[in-house]
């Protein structure tokens, strides 16, 4: 007489209640106590005095915080477009190499990931002055593309190995050219990979603190060093409200991702 196993559920597995109570508590309510605290009416950040749409106003005109979004956007931007390019062009370079020479470069790409970012900063800073580099816009771009490229390439390469080698091989053989695979057949296979990696560089690079402390200077301060600023000269309203508003930017940028790639993937 066979026994079926009754399939379990999630809730049903011992330590999930509690794992999940604790990420819920410690991950998700600081959030949700801090887009609260984004309408105080008060002057102190966690001093509840009344709904209030003040430092919304605060925020917006605060010429040194507009400047300083404006940095961080455009480095992040450089960087996505920079590092997307190149953890492409590698993806599809290496997956030619053999297998040793492909495991060895992917390695070599991939340590950043590995390696403590306060490493890469400090070493970072130093070879720029050995360059000549003074700390600056410059340098942060530099940096900001070099650590984002494994993060761009992990989505790319990820998806490059689920798709395979028939499509490219049936391309092959009805005579298409280099070109016109990438074009044609590539690109469009890739493009989800492309995205996402293209979106996990941007939110790496906009969130990045270490390195952008260590590279920054007078009149390129990245936003993260700027509210790390506005924290240690007293905890304000505003940085609530500029948390939430790159809480909502990740959301509007994240529903845009996942609207398009599920219209892509219905086509």
């Amino acid at each position: 007489m066979s026994t079926r196993i009754r399939a379990l559920r999630l809730r049903e597995f011992p330590g999930v209640r509690s794992i999940a109570i604790f990420a819920l508590f410690f991950l998700y309510l600081p959030i949700l106590v801090t887009t609260v605290f984004a309408f105080n009416n008060g002057e102190n950040a966690l001093l509840w005095k009344g709904f209030s749409f003040r430092w919304f106003g605060e925020v917006f005109n605060n010429a040194n915080l507009i400047k300083s979004v404006m940095v961080s956007l455009q480095i992040a931007v450089i960087a996505t477009l920079a590092s997307t390019i190149m953890a492409l062009l590698f993806a599809l370079s290496v997956d030619r190499l053999r297998a040793r020479g492909s495991a060895l470069a992917v390695s070599i790409l991939t340590a950043p990931l590995v390696i403590p970012e306060i490493v890469i900063a400090v070493a970072t800073l130093g070879f720029i002055r050995l360059i000549n580099l003074p700390p600056g816009m410059l340098a942060l771009i530099l940096a900001h593309i070099a650590f984002c490229i494994p993060f761009a390439l992990m989505p790319i390469r990820a998806r490059l190995q689920g798709v395979g080698v028939t499509y490219f091989e049936a391309a092959t053989d009805l005579g298409a050219s280099s070109f016109n695979t990438i074009r044609r057949v590539t690109l469009p296979l890739l493009t989800p990979g492309i995205i996402s990696g293209a979106l996990l560089a941007f939110v790496i690079s906009l969130d990045d603190f270490i390195i952008s402390n260590f590279l920054s200077a007078a009149g390129s301060t990245p936003l993260p060093v700027y509210l790390f600023s506005l924290i240690r000269k007293g905890a304000s309203p505003s940085v609530n409200v500029v948390a939430t508003l790159l809480l909502l930017l990740a959301f509007v940028v994240t529903t845009i991702t996942y609207l398009l790639s599920q219209r892509r993937s219905k086509k």
